[in-house]
């Protein structure tokens, strides 16, 4: 059971009683954190008589706005002398009740339903009463555990739209040094706060139009932190649909008598009383004891209290989420297909067996992993699973409990409201609070699960983008397929189409021999000795069958070596706008070789061309929010084209249009201007393009280059070719005349040693930065930019080369203690996938990965765990990482 100390119920008569006299119970109530103040309780009273009224000001005729409008201006004259919860009151309690009371008495004939006292027992905690409305930085600082300096700038940046690539390089000063990856979570949370605040000033202006607004209640509502916290203080001022139970006995006359026996009111309530044989909804004492106990029903479950109270027991109590096989889905004998009853439908593409570990399944929803949640979503999604949250008993009763002393401890005590109660209660929290409770706890389950998913892909998406490009290689790619055949391409060292065939090795119209023979001529006849072969559908069997001609020496394993590629979203690619206007007269089935072919020359040019939600390196990305995905998977793409920076003379409009500010419209008038006007000479050219403005300018230049071969061999200013900024070049020339170096020597070894040595000195920097009043940090990158040869790419830092393979080893080949090399594939929060060159990629298990992060393209060393032949699965365990960068495949058996 929980150790927190149950919140006591308001005091009704502690409404007009308590005054500044009585210190000892002043003291008792600021030290419990969780009992009601008066302030909270006046704002629950107005709450309460609003939504107790059933229509209130919603349905108030026209005789009663005059009325309305005097009340509202005397509550606002009445906040004007009443002190906000974050303000220091020096008006005695009872000074600040008296004119509550008068104007509950006032609206006597709008709110006679309710009495002036009773409805204090809903009134919240004093945890609400400690809040204050927040600014957007503030929020953030507290919910991203930052700095706030760091948080009032980064905000700042953002509402200047700053990218994220040039914070991350340019003004990662400002922002404590924070890694892009990071910088997009803050952005995420950032952009949810503004949310919040724009969703609280609707419900304020919605409440206002309302005429049940003041003050108080707009501090509390801009108070909120979360969605969730906003909701809850909404609540009770939502109209609730006509159609509801609680509704039709409110319509029947029912109000008066419920909250009597909620709140313990005299007179007593007799229900004969109520009988009216005229309605045969009031026919029986039964009719009337069911609408007053849905009226009592919905009373509670929108008791803020009581929500915040549920909400608490959650983190207190265990929750267990269970899973069992679904009685409507059967294994079929013939393939183990999952069919379904007439009580659902099954993804005949989905194989029942793949839910096997969740047929008998319990967590503890604190512990349940990311992956784990997916599945059993989807498993319930296509019918092969059922799903339920059980909770214990002592959350039942705790809750139970708190309710009880909500209501129960005060008012008339006699046996037909504790009969109606304690059977509105039961139904309240079987009908209610408990399906809100499994509610709440899915979706969190849920978000959480979503929130890790979009971050492995992400992080995949940017390792898969950032593996080195394969430069002054030709490279035949391989389109593998079986009754279409196998398409061939052939590419240039600079990615222009030499040749293209198609090959028939496979299937009913194979021809091995002339497919051999193809194969063997297009090598030979272009002097390639690359080939990507693509990992999609006949990949193994176009695999094997190149390890024979390896094996019979048809292919020279010295010489030829072959790797292979994601062709994810190859088709899709090859029936696209972009690859119609690319190849106007090629068939679109061997654009598609094309693109594997290109995908090793130059990952990056080409991946970007696809959308990134289609390259398969995810974690249950078909069952996350499309939205959040693609803005998160556009972020990665555009930050990983901007680090690396391109050519803007040379740069196509499916790269140029991810660099940093720019947009297609935008890198579309780039590519028109320098068709009509020749290449660009300098970065500031660019200003000279139409829809470019100084802004887009300033987040682009950085990440655009003008090489040397696109402007005939010479540059006007050799720093277009660094990363330095335009508007750090006065800064650039100033270190290169300090170190008695000219700007045309950038690049050289004797130019980069000079501008290390002079970075060693804090002297020189420190001068520097204080001459030029700009932060060291900042004066540092531009050193750092200053040290890197011309034209060195970004990705070469990383050296996350491809992998070449001369041969296959069978899956039937492996034992458990076998000692394999490979690379890593795809890395998901459950372990990671590597190719070591058998018929199927093996799993190492994050429990079997020694605490080493793996990234997709890591060379590893592992053992053998577990082959099952079968169920065609292998298990690894990894032993170290591989320093060898460019090597096949090897396999020692122990």
């Amino acid at each position: 059971m929980s150790t927190r100390p149950r919140r006591l119920a308001a005091k009704r008569t502690k409404i007009i009683e308590v005054s500044d006299s009585e210190d000892s119970a002043s003291e008792a109530n600021d030290n419990d954190e969780y009992k009601p103040t008066e302030t909270r309780r006046r704002f629950i009273d107005r709450a309460a008589a609003t939504v107790a009224s059933g229509a209130g000001s919603r349905k108030r005729g026209k005789d009663s706005k005059s009325d309305a409008s005097e009340t509202k201006k005397k509550r606002a004259k009445q906040d004007k002398e009443n002190a906000l919860p974050n303000q220091s009151n020096n008006v005695t309690e009872a000074a600040v009740e008296l004119p509550l009371s008068t104007e509950l008495s006032q609206n006597e004939g709008v709110h006679s339903s309710i009495p002036a006292t009773a409805s204090s027992t809903t009134g919240r905690s004093s945890f609400w009463e400690r809040r204050k409305v927040w600014s957007i930085h503030e929020l953030l600082a507290e919910t991203e555990q930052i700095q706030p300096t760091a948080a009032r700038n980064i905000v700042q940046l953002f509402e200047n739209e700053n990218t994220i690539p040039f914070i991350c390089r340019y003004r990662r000063d400002l922002v404590d040094h924070v890694t892009p990856e990071r910088l997009r979570d803050i952005r995420n949370t950032y952009s949810e706060i503004v949310d919040l605040r724009k969703r609280a000033e609707n419900i304020v202006n919605q409440l206002e139009r309302e005429n049940v607004l003041n003050t108080e209640i707009r501090e509390e509502l801009m108070c909120a932190k979360t969605n969730e916290e906003l909701e809850f203080l909404y609540a009770p001022y939502k109209p609730a649909s006509k159609g509801t139970l609680a509704e039709r006995a409110k319509a029947l006359g029912l109000q008066q008598h419920a909250d009597s026996l909620l709140y313990g009111t005299a007179p007593k309530v007799q229900l004969a009383s109520a009988i009216d044989p005229s309605n045969q909804d009031l026919a029986t004492e039964e009719q009337i004891m069911v609408g007053i106990c849905n009226i009592i029903i919905h009373s509670i479950s929108k008791n803020t209290n009581v929500l915040e109270e549920l909400r608490r027991l959650q983190t207190v109590q265990r929750i267990v989420l269970k899973c069992s096989k679904a009685k409507c889905t059967t294994v079929s004998k013939e393939g183990g297909k999952g069919k379904a009853a007439s009580s659902g439908i099954a993804d005949k593409k989905l194989d029942s067996s793949k839910f096997e570990n969740y047929f008998n399944f319990q967590c503890d929803v604190k512990t349940i992993k990311p992956h784990q949640t997916l599945a059993i979503n989807r498993g319930e999604k296509h019918k092969f699973l059922t799903v339920k949250v059980e909770t214990n008993n002592y959350l039942k009763s705790d809750l139970i409990r708190f309710i009880w002393e909500q209501y129960m401890t005060e008012g008339l005590q006699y046996p037909l409201r504790r009969e109606v109660f304690t059977r509105a209660l039961e139904e309240c929290y079987t009908k209610k609070l408990q399906p809100l409770l499994c509610r709440q706890v899915r979706a969190k389950l849920k978000e959480k699960a979503i929130r890790a998913a979009i971050e492995v892909f992400g992080k995949n998406l940017k390792q898969l983008l950032l593996i080195s490009p394969l430069k002054g290689e030709r490279i035949l790619g391989i389109d593998p397929g079986y009754t279409n055949g196998c398409k061939l391409a052939l590419i240039s060292e600079t990615a222009d189409v030499l040749e293209s065939s198609v090959i028939y090795p496979h299937g009913r119209h194979a021809n091995r021999k002339g497919a051999e023979q193809k194969l063997v001529q297009l090598l030979s006849d272009h002097n390639c000795r690359v080939i990507a072969l693509g990992n999609g559908t006949a990949c193994r069997d176009t695999e094997m069958w190149l390890t024979a001609l390896f094996q019979s020496g048809v292919l020279d394993s010295r010489s030829i070596r072959y790797s292979i590629v994601n062709e994810n979203g190859a088709s899709i690619y090859s029936c696209s706008v972009v690859a119609t206007k690319e190849f106007p007269n090629m068939d679109m089935n061997l654009i598609s070789a094309v693109s594997i072919a290109r995908r090793l020359n130059d990952p990056l040019s080409e991946y970007v061309k696809i959308e990134p939600r289609h390259l398969g390196v995810g974690m249950y990305q078909h069952d996350v929010n499309e939205k959040m995905l693609s803005e998160t998977l556009n972020d990665v793409v555009s930050e990983c084209v901007s680090f690396v920076g391109v050519d803007l003379n040379t740069a196509s409009l499916s790269v140029l249009k991810h660099i940093a500010g720019l947009s297609e419209k935008k890198a579309e008038k780039i590519i028109e201007h320098r068709t009509q006007k020749g290449p660009f000479k300098s970065r500031k050219d660019l200003l000279t393009v139409r829809s470019i403005g100084e802004k887009t300018y300033v987040q682009c230049a950085g990440f655009v280059r003008i090489e040397p071969l696109s402007v005939g061999g010479k540059l006007a200013n050799p720093l277009d070719c660094t990363w330095v900024h335009p508007e750090s070049y006065k800064l650039a020339e100033a270190i290169i005349g300090k170190c008695e170096l000219k700007v045309s020597d950038i690049g050289k070894v004797r130019f980069i040693q000079r501008i290390k040595e002079f970075s060693i000195s804090e002297q020189n920097l420190e001068e520097l930065a204080g001459r030029h009043k700009l932060p060291i940090d900042r004066l540092k990158f531009v050193l750092v930019a200053l040290q890197r040869e011309l034209l060195q790419d970004y990705r070469v830092d990383l050296d996350k080369r491809p992998l070449f393979k001369q041969g296959l080893t069978r899956l039937e080949d492996l034992s458990v203690g076998d000692v394999v090399t490979g690379a890593v594939t795809n890395v998901t929060h459950f372990g990671a996938f590597v190719d070591i060159g058998v018929d199927r990629d093996g799993l190492i298990h994050k429990n079997h990965m020694n605490n080493i992060e793996l990234s997709i393209g890591d060379r590893i060393i592992a053992s053998v765990l577990k082959v099952d032949i079968q169920r065609r699965q292998l298990g690894l365990c990894l032993k170290n990482m591989q320093e060898e960068t460019d090597t096949s495949f090897t396999l020692q058996t122990k």
